[in-house]
């Protein structure tokens, strides 16, 4: 994207269209980081959700063995 901004800027045109031109390459450049970004939230959003899954899973996957063996023990 910068070497297509310098080859506006050092091209035989007249003022307005180069800057006519690098306002073009601006917004496509905008237009586009835009969607990666926000690509790249709903992957981050998307993993916190299985993060909060996986944790909730651990906490009762703890709370079946904390039963399990306290159980044992009055067994026993």
């Amino acid at each position: 994207m910068i070497g297509a901004g310098l080859a506006l800027m050092f091209a035989p045109m007249a003022g307005r269209e180069t800057r006519r031109h690098i306002g073009d390459a601006a917004r496509k450049l905008g237009t586009g980081t835009k969607g990666r970004v926000d690509d790249l939230m709903g992957a981050i959003k998307g993993s916190a959700g299985d993060v909060g899954a996986a944790i909730d899973a651990g906490r009762e996957a703890f709370r079946h063995s904390a039963e399990r063996t306290t159980a044992e023990r009055e067994h026993a």
